[in-house]
C-alpha cells in the first residue's frame, strides 16, 4: 500500500511539474566565480526575431541584494542596443542606444566597463554610453558574468513572438575578463579569455532554471559549443537543440566615424575599424562645412587619421561627413555618406576650476564629469566647497572649490608636450599622514606620497608644476592613487611646454609661428612670433567681443624670432586674442589676463 501511495505522489508531482513547464526552451551560462569590478568584452551576433533578446550581463548570485549590469539586444531592433543597471532597491535605469550597424547580421565586440565610479558600455572598442550617477556606487557586490537568450513576457518591450521563427540562435565567438587595475595597463588588466574551443566546465555553469518574466525554461542541452562558438539555442518544448551548417562570420559593415575632435590647427578622426589608406587619405572623400582640410595622415593603427585644418573656432561643433572610405575586409566594404559631428577643443592655456560646477567665466573652464562626449572632466569623487583660504598668487580663485575622492582627471589634447600646474589646499586635515596620495600622469608616477598638510599646512595653497608631459594619443589622464584618506584636487592649468611648442611655433606650413609667455599673466607677457622670410607684420590685441584694444606693432620684420612685450595696464582681467597679420596670413592666440 505504501508503494502505491508513493507512486501516486510521484505521479502527481510529475504532472504538476509538466503543467508548470514553459512552451519554449533556451540556454544560459554563468561563471562559477564572481568578480568585483572590471571590463567584460564579448564578440557576439544576436538573434533576429521579434519577442526575444540576446544578452551579456553581470548579476549578484551570492545573496538577495540586487546588483546587475546588462547589455540586451532586442531581436526586433536592427539598429539598437540597450543598456541597463539594477541597484539594491531593485530600480532599473535603461538606455536605448542607436548603433551604425545591424547587430543580428554580423559579429561585433560589446563591452561593459565597471568601476566604483561609473559603468560604461562599448561597441567595437569605443565608448557609447556611460552612467556616472551616484547610484552606481551601490553596485558594489561581486557578480557572476552571464550570457542568456530569452523571451520576455513584455510585448511592449520585446515585441510579439511567433514560434514559426524557431529554432533561433545567439552566437558568441569569445569572451574576455579584465581586472580593474587603476593606473596600470590602461586601468584594466586581462585575466582570462575563453575562445569557446570547448565548453569549460571549470569556468562555466549551464543553467537549468527560469524566472517569472521569461517565457522560456533554460535547459543545459540548449547550450552548445561548435567550431569555436558558444551557441545558445531557443527551441520549442522538448525539441532537440542543434545547429546545422557552418556559422557565417564575415565583415559586412562599412566603416563609420566613432570619434572626431579638432585641436587648434589639427583634426583627428577615429574610425570604427581599420581602413584602407588610399581611400582614407583622399581629402575629397570628406566634407567639413566652413573648413579646409589638408595633409591627411592615417596612423599605423589604420583606425585614426590626422588632418591639418585652417580657421577652426575653438569650443564649436562642426557638421561633417565622409563617403567612399573602404575597410580592410577580403571584399572591402565601402561607406556610403556617413554624417558625424566634429568638436573643436578649447585653445591654450586651459584653466580648469575643478569643483566649480555653477559659475561660468571666459577665463576658466568649470567642473564637469568625464564621458565620451566631453573634452575634459573628472571621474569619481564629490565636490567640496572651501572657506578661509589664504589668497596667494594669480590662481588662488581655483581653490574655492575642489573634488574630494577623485580617481581620474582626463583632458583631450593635441599631441605634443605640455606643462601642468596643479593646485591643492587642505582645510580639514591637521596632521601629517591623514591625507596622502600619489599622482600618476598617463601611467607614470609624477608625485609620490603627496601630503598637502605636510607641505602647505592648513588653508594655504599648494602648487605643483610638472613639465615636459608628452601626449601621443590625444588624451591626458591623471590618476590620483589614494594611500590614506581621500584624494583632493582644486585646479589644473595646462600650458604649452616652452621648450617644445605644441602649436608648431617654428614649423607651421606657412613658415609663421605665434605664442605668448607667460600665459596666463597678471601684468606683462611676451608675444613671440617666428617668420620664415621678411614681411610686414601687424600685431594687435582684441577682447573677447572682437573689439580692438591695442596695436602692439606695425612694421616690417626680418626672418627669425621676434619678441614684443605687452603690458595689459588698465585693461580688465579676462580672455584676449593676440592677432598677427602678414601680407598673406593671419594667426591668433588666446591669452588670459588675471588681474
Amino acid at each position: 500500500m505504501k508503494n502505491i501511495f508513493l507512486t501516486a505522489f510521484i505521479l502527481i508531482l510529475t504532472i504538476i511539474k509538466i503543467s508548470l513547464a514553459k512552451d519554449y526552451w533556451s540556454g544560459e551560462v554563468r561563471t562559477k566565480d564572481s568578480y568585483l569590478y572590471g571590463r567584460i568584452e564579448v564578440r557576439m551576433k544576436s538573434a533576429a526575431a521579434s519577442g526575444v533578446t540576446s544578452t551579456l550581463f553581470t548579476y549578484n548570485t551570492k545573496s538577495s541584494v540586487y546588483n546587475e549590469i546588462d547589455i540586451e539586444i532586442m531581436g526586433k531592433d536592427n539598429d539598437e542596443v540597450q543598456y541597463t543597471t539594477f541597484t539594491p532597491d531593485q530600480s532599473g535605469v535603461n538606455f536605448r542606444q542607436t548603433v551604425s550597424f545591424n547587430p543580428h547580421a554580423s559579429f561585433h565586440v560589446h563591452a561593459i566597463e565597471w568601476t566604483p565610479d561609473y559603468v560604461a558600455w562599448y561597441v567595437d572598442g569605443f565608448e557609447i554610453h556611460r552612467d556616472n550617477s551616484d547610484r552606481i556606487k551601490s553596485l558594489s557586490l561581486p557578480q557572476a558574468i552571464m550570457m542568456n537568450f530569452w523571451m520576455p513576457n513584455s510585448v511592449d518591450w520585446a515585441g510579439t513572438f511567433n514560434d514559426s521563427s524557431l529554432p533561433l540562435y545567439a552566437l558568441y565567438d569569445w569572451i574576455k575578463y579584465y581586472e580593474y587595475t587603476p593606473g596600470e595597463n590602461n586601468n584594466f588588466t586581462l585575466k582570462w579569455t575563453d575562445n569557446f574551443n570547448s565548453f569549460d566546465g571549470n569556468k562555466w555553469i549551464k543553467s537549468s532554471s527560469t524566472f517569472a518574466s521569461n517565457y522560456c525554461d533554460f535547459k543545459t542541452q540548449n547550450v552548445l559549443v561548435k567550431d569555436g562558438y558558444l551557441i545558445l539555442c531557443m527551441t520549442k518544448y522538448g525539441q532537440a537543440a542543434d545547429y546545422t551548417g557552418s556559422i557565417e562570420d564575415k565583415d559586412i559593415d562599412a566603416p563609420y566615424a566613432a570619434s572626431g575632435w579638432i585641436f587648434g590647427n589639427q583634426m583627428a578622426v577615429e574610425f570604427s575599424e581599420e581602413v584602407d589608406k588610399t581611400s582614407a587619405e583622399k581629402t575629397s572623400n570628406y566634407i567639413l562645412l566652413g573648413l579646409t582640410l589638408s595633409n591627411p595622415n592615417l596612423l599605423s593603427s589604420n583606425r585614426k587619421i590626422i588632418f591639418n585644418v585652417d580657421n577652426a573656432v575653438s569650443s564649436k561643433t562642426y557638421a561633417a561627413a565622409f563617403i567612399g572610405i573602404k575597410d580592410l575586409a577580403a571584399t572591402p566594404n565601402t561607406s556610403g555618406l556617413k554624417k558625424f559631428n566634429i568638436q573643436s577643443a578649447h585653445s591654450l592655456p586651459l584653466i580648469v576650476d575643478i569643483g566649480n560646477e555653477l559659475d561660468t567665466s571666459e577665463i576658466f573652464m568649470k567642473q564637469q564629469k568625464w564621458d565620451m562626449t566631453q573634452e575634459y572632466g573628472t571621474i569619481g569623487g564629490d565636490t567640496k566647497s572651501e572657506s578661509g583660504i589664504a589668497s596667494s598668487g594669480v590662481y588662488s580663485f581655483l581653490c574655492n572649490n575642489g573634488v574630494e575622492g577623485v580617481t581620474f582627471y582626463r583632458h583631450r589634447l593635441k599631441n605634443g608636450n605640455y606643462n601642468l600646474k596643479m593646485f591643492f589646499t587642505e582645510t580639514e586635515k591637521t596632521a601629517a599622514g591623514e591625507r596622502v596620495f600619489d599622482v600618476l600622469v598617463n601611467g607614470e608616477e609624477k608625485i609620490s606620497g603627496l601630503d598637502i598638510f605636510s607641505e602647505a599646512g592648513v588653508n594655504n595653497i599648494l602648487e605643483k608644476t610638472l613639465t615636459g608631459i608628452n601626449i601621443d594619443d590625444n588624451l591626458l589622464e591623471i590618476y590620483f592613487k589614494t594611500k590614506s584618506g581621500l584624494s583632493l584636487i582644486h585646479g589644473i592649468v595646462i600650458e604649452n611646454d616652452s621648450t617644445t611648442s605644441v602649436e608648431d611655433i617654428n614649423a607651421s606650413p606657412e613658415g609663421i609661428g605665434l605664442e605668448s609667455y607667460p600665459n596666463p599673466f597678471n601684468s606683462t607677457t611676451n608675444i613671440r612670433f617666428t617668420l620664415a622670410r621678411p614681411t610686414e607684420v601687424i600685431v594687435s590685441v582684441y577682447n573677447s567681443l572682437g573689439q580692438l584694444c591695442r596695436v602692439l606693432s606695425s612694421e616690417e620684420y626680418n626672418a627669425g624670432d621676434h619678441i614684443i612685450k605687452f603690458n595689459a595696464g588698465n585693461l580688465s582681467g579676462g580672455v584676449y586674442l593676440v592677432s598677427l597679420n602678414t601680407t598673406d596670413k593671419t594667426m591668433c592666440r588666446k591669452i588670459v589676463y588675471l588681474k
